[in-house]
This record gives C-alpha cells, structure tokens and sequence, in this order.
C-alpha cells in the first residue's frame, strides 16, 4: 500500500510539472500601459493592446516603453516595437522596428537586424522579413548585386 501511496504522489507531482511547463502564457493587464493613453480589451477583458509606460520583456525580447504593444486573447504577445535588437525564431531583428507573432509564438514578421540566407533566399538587413505560421518563408527584400 506504501508503494501504490508512493507511486500516485510521484506520478502527481510530475502530471504538475507538466502542466505548469505547458502553459507558459503569462497575460498582462493594464497595469503596464501608459495612463493617458487608450486601452483595448478583448471580448473576455484580456489586454488587447495599449501603448506602454515602461519596457515589457515577452517571449525573450524587450518591448520599448512608449511604443505599441498587442497581445492575443489567450495573453500572449501579438505584436510591438522592440527596445533593442533581438533573435526571435533564430532571426536577428532590428531594434526600434516592430516584430509580430502567430499566436502559437512563431515569428509573423520584424525589420532583420543583419543580412540572412534562408535556404536559397538571400535577405537584406532593415528590410521586413515575414514568416508563415509554420517558421517557412513567406517574403523577404532581396539585396542588390
């Protein structure tokens, strides 16, 4: 009985961690838009978007104070300007230019911080890139030669 006791606290304890490792979307509230600027919600009172009063790190990347920030209706981030250059999907983006997710957290699309070759495709930096949801190339600003 002690072993069968044992085994269901164990097997608890790691049906626990699993969830809590699977849902890692932390939602803001309004509490980190700018006062005198307007607020969104969606239909089920979560943050749509807002303009910031101070940096907002998500998904590993710093959003810049003062700029737009959208979120999904399950919290996590759609879109903002970014703070400083950062990777988001293995792509380097330029800081002050605004990147944007699907909601399953892939890179939509951001201004490419240096020049990228993805597969056969060369792409140019301070240009937009854009992804599909499934991380595949969809379009980017080829260089000239």
């Amino acid at each position: 009985m002690k072993i069968i006791k044992t085994l269901f606290f164990l097997i608890l304890a790691l049906t626990s961690v699993l969830v809590l490792a699977g849902f890692n979307v932390y939602a803001a509230n309004q509490s980190i838009c700018n006062p005198d600027a307007n607020v969104m919600l969606h239909d089920n009172g979560s943050l749509k978007a807002c303009q910031l009063k101070d940096d907002y790190d998500a998904n590993n990347i710093r959003c810049k104070n003062g700029g737009s920030v959208s979120f999904y209706d399950n919290g996590s981030l759609k879109a903002c300007q970014l703070k400083n250059h950062s990777a988001a999907n293995n792509i380097q983006c330029k800081n002050d230019g605004t990147v944007s997710f699907y909601d399953n957290g892939n890179l939509e699309s951001c201004v490419l911080y240096e020049s990228v070759t993805i597969g056969k495709n060369n792409c140019k930096e301070d240009s937009l890139i854009s992804f599909y949801i499934d991380g595949k190339l969809k379009s980017c600003v080829k260089p000239e030669n």
